[in-house]
């Protein structure tokens, strides 16, 4: 049964959330659909070349454009040429989403963007009526906006909020990406000495741009720390009919995302997301129904054992692969465990 929401003004406030996808769709979309359904407050607008899953909930829509359609439709909006980019680089496109797709938000009172290796918690209890009514951008980790999900208040000015960068146009023209929609090439946020330290940082990315105008009473910004990324090795998150939290002490979480998890060689994905099951867990090695987590430890064990055997046999062989003048696809990270294509 899917759990209703409870706030009735919470739930007259739509938002929109736009993800342009391309590639071919990842084994555990599943999840993420299926945590989408417990959250008629969202609406999922997909835009991509790619054949609709079937059983999608009735809050999340597919709108067709192949990859070049959308690159000549954000360079007729935004007025300035595109370059040959990679799909990952929409990633600092994302604060113009309002504009780009403005067509189809004429409905919506909030607009965002975000990823989809991640799983929804209970959304409402976070969007509560008083914090979509007093807020005008709002983002769950605390300390700058964020690429997984972050929403805007669907207005002209918010719109056009990128503007303030007085290179953006230089930025969206790098073929490479630059995290324009995040924290930038410094990651300032780590080394912020206080909220007004924001004023001397280049306006190089929305984050700063955003807290500057919060900071001139012009923008009410959300900025807490309500999701989960990173698990230690001892950590468990439970998703259990629409709602996401911490196994040992049951803090919930606005959504869990496995950003980091997924690196390592351990990490597991199943063979039953297609099933969408009600109740799962995560930990640092993977996915576990409630039978498997009958047997957590020993799972786990096992799980990490091949994995850095994997990540073991990966480094050696790409070590030869190199002093013989062969190619590497696959590399390692310095962290063990961790890999990354290249």
């Amino acid at each position: 049964m899917i759990a209703k929401i409870e706030d009735p003004a919470a739930r007259n406030s739509r938002i929109a959330k736009i993800i342009p996808y391309f590639g071919s769709w990842p084994s555990y979309l599943p999840l993420y659909l299926h945590s989408c359904q417990y959250n008629a407050q969202i609406d999922v607008l997909f835009f991509t070349d790619l054949e609709p899953p079937e059983d999608s909930p009735a809050n999340v829509s597919y709108h067709f454009i192949t990859f070049t359609e959308l690159l000549a439709k954000i360079s007729s909006t935004l007025e300035i040429d595109i370059p040959d980019i990679e799909p990952y680089k929409l990633c600092d496109y994302r604060p113009m989403y309002g504009l780009i797709f403005s067509e189809f938000l004429e409905d919506y009172d909030f607009w965002g963007y975000g990823d989809i290796d991640l799983i929804f918690g209970d959304v409402p209890s976070f969007l509560t009526a008083e914090i979509l009514q007093n807020h005008d951008i709002l983002s769950f980790k605390k300390g700058h906006l964020q690429g997984p999900f972050t929403i805007y208040r669907n207005t002209e000015t918010i719109k056009y909020l990128f503007k303030k960068s007085e290179n953006y146009v230089e930025i969206l023209q790098n073929p490479q990406y630059c995290s324009f929609d995040e924290f930038g090439k410094q990651v300032f946020y780590v080394n912020l000495e206080n909220e007004e330290s924001v004023r001397d940082l280049p306006n190089d990315n929305i984050s700063v741009i955003a807290f500057k105008e919060s900071l001139e009473g012009k923008l009410r910004i959300y900025n807490r720390q309500n999701v989960k990324e990173s698990l230690s090795s001892s950590d468990v998150v439970v998703f259990d009919k629409g709602k996401v939290f911490d196994l040992r002490n049951g803090e919930q979480f606005i959504f869990y995302h496995w950003v980091l998890e997924k690196r390592a060689t351990w990490f597991h994905y199943e063979s039953w997301f297609a099933t969408k099951p009600d109740r799962f867990f995560v930990a640092h090695t993977g996915f576990y129904l409630p039978t498997q987590f009958r047997y957590f430890q020993l799972i786990k064990s096992i799980r990490w054992m091949k994995g850095l055997f994997i990540w073991l046999w990966l480094k050696g062989s790409n070590f030869l692969k190199r002093r013989l003048g062969g190619t590497v696809t696959i590399d390692t990270y310095p962290k063990i465990g961790w890999i990354k294509r290249l």
